[in-house]
């Protein structure tokens, strides 16, 4: 039990520091203002053009840092909610598939910043210097304690 306790609160911990890094911790680059500018939508035959009031609202170029945020919000909350089973959960070869899982989950946390999304080219951007060491480190801790839990009730069962 005491395991059991220390453990999931742990990886939930986790979790919840994956998914505030980068939002409000260290957050990566805002989402830039939205700006609206009528549109020409009626040409008639005399080559005149007619606004009807007609409004299309164009925004900026959308940082990759922002999808990187996006999508670590669901990799924490995918780590909150198998620390949760980790705590109901009682026999320890379901605890060891779900620590296996959190072991793999962890390298999809450190691949998104890294390789699969990234984050801004510049490398003074916050994003850069605050918001993806912070996600890989909390990748790295996140597999270490994984890791140690999958060994030590690996030891467990074996007695």
């Amino acid at each position: 039990m005491k395991n059991r306790l220390i453990s999931s609160s742990i990886f939930i911990i986790i979790g919840v520091l994956i998914i505030l890094f980068p939002l409000y911790i260290l957050p990566v680059c805002p989402l830039p203002d939205v700006v609206t500018m009528p549109v020409d939508t009626l040409n008639h035959a005399s080559g005149e053009v007619a606004h009807n009031g007609h409004i299309h609202s164009g925004t900026g170029k959308i940082m990759k840092c922002f999808w990187t945020a996006r999508a670590e919000i669901g990799i924490g909350c995918l780590v909150i909610a198998i620390g949760a089973l980790l705590l109901i959960s009682r026999t320890a070869f379901v605890r060891m598939g779900l620590g296996m899982a959190l072991a793999c989950i962890s390298l999809l946390a450190a691949a998104i910043p890294t390789i699969l999304i990234g984050v801004c080219g510049n490398e003074m951007m916050r994003c850069n210097m605050g918001s993806k060491p912070a996600l890989i480190l909390l990748s790295g801790l996140l597999f270490i304690v994984a890791v140690i839990n999958i060994y030590y009730l690996n030891k467990r069962t074996e007695n």
